[in-house]
């Protein structure tokens, strides 16, 4: 599961929606203080609890600009003025949200408090923002299901099942990589197109982000949303990621931990690691987080440790979960979510994610799970 706006954007995510044509935001460009907007937001059975509306940007920064204490029957209301169209979320506690490309005009939500589903009225480009995420959802959770079958396929090492798990993951990529690119370049507003980009893996896809960025000094010259894009990308491309094949030397990390200590991969060298990727708002994660528990207890003596790296960008929740599952070893994020230095580096797409490393620093093991995990741990530390 590409957030922070990586992660926003596979959890949002037939070529059904309307694009609309491209424009250039020079021509359409208005005063920048008077775009007024409005959200009404009735939410069924949700707790009373205060409500943020966030600035998302692509610099990873999250600013609140502004908060609201729901009522008894879910109902609260942002008013406000932009100076430029943006990318906000509604965020709620139990880390739940919902993506709002803002504009001028107003906009009336309804749903139940799972959020699993909503009713929008008003506001186009939010409109045609959840249209966009109704498509890319189910073809993005696809092919991540296609990736693990081609994962397991490696690790079966029987080539004809290697070749079809490969052939149908690449189907899958290129039908969702063909729609979402389509909508980068088509869509009017630029907030919906920087968060489809922000999907795309800048190991897999830079040709078309460098591209994309270029397209942005010219459809949307000038706004803060083009000008952090441009530099987002800069820093993607100072910290591509390295080759994590079976085989390869682990890519070193150094992530601080919950008491804020640095932890660097390197200072577990002479032991076997198990580099585990997770985060507290996985429900696979939590679910896995049983079996490690168990294999760190029955290995721990036996020259192996875990270190765990968590794709969360709100510290409490981390660590409550880390309390919760009884996560006895090091913990370590830099509370970025996707954008995770260490995801990008270890290319992780999806998670629960681990690879196993051995005394001398390589790769030997990659997504082990379950009984997979106690049979390759039962194997090296015999």
């Amino acid at each position: 599961m590409s957030k922070k706006l990586q992660y926003i954007g596979f959890v949002l995510l037939s070529v059904l929606v309307c694009l609309a044509p491209q424009w250039s935001y020079a021509a359409k460009k208005k005063k920048e203080t008077d775009r007024k907007y409005s959200i009404s937001c009735d939410i069924a059975g949700m707790p009373v609890q205060t409500v943020r509306l966030e600035q998302l940007r692509a610099n990873d920064s999250v600013n609140v600009v502004d908060s609201q204490v729901s009522d008894a029957a879910g109902h609260f209301l942002f008013t406000g003025t932009i100076r430029q169209p943006g990318l906000y979320r509604i965020s709620f506690i139990q880390d739940k949200f919902i993506i709002v490309s803002l504009d001028e005009g107003s906009a009336k939500i309804s749903a139940n408090w799972s959020l699993e589903s909503y009713k929008l009225e008003g506001m186009p480009p939010t409109q045609e923002l959840k249209a966009f995420i109704e498509v890319a959802k189910p073809l993005l959770m696809g092919m991540n299901e296609s990736q693990k079958n081609l994962e397991e396929a490696k690790r079966s090492g029987n080539q004809e099942n290697i070749a079809k798990a490969q052939k149908e993951f690449d189907e899958k990529r290129t039908h969702f990589s063909t729609y979402a690119k389509h909508y980068c370049d088509t869509t009017r507003y630029q907030p919906n197109a920087i968060l489809a980009a922000n999907i795309f893996n800048v190991k897999d896809e830079l040709p078309f982000m460098e591209s994309f960025n270029a397209s942005m000094q010219k459809r949307f010259p000038g706004t803060y949303m083009t000008k952090d894009y441009s530099s987002f990308l800069a820093r993607l491309k100072e910290n591509l990621p390295q080759s994590t094949e079976i085989g390869d030397k682990a890519p070193e990390l150094r992530l601080m931990d919950t008491s804020g200590k640095q932890i660097t991969l390197s200072s577990y060298k002479g032991k076997y690691v198990l580099l585990d990727f997770w985060a507290s708002w996985c429900g696979p994660c939590r679910a896995e987080n049983p079996n490690v528990v168990a294999a760190y207890n029955k290995y721990k003596g036996k020259n192996f440790t875990i270190l765990s790296v968590s794709l969360d960008s709100k510290k409490d929740a981390w660590k409550g979960a880390i309390e919760h599952d009884m996560l006895a070893w090091a913990q370590v994020s830099d509370l970025k979510g996707w954008q995770s230095v260490a995801a990008g580096k270890y290319s992780v797409r999806s998670i629960p994610t681990n690879f196993l490393i051995d005394p001398n620093g390589t790769i030997i093991a990659h997504g082990l799970r379950g009984p997979e995990l106690e049979k390759k741990l039962e194997e090296v530390l015999k």
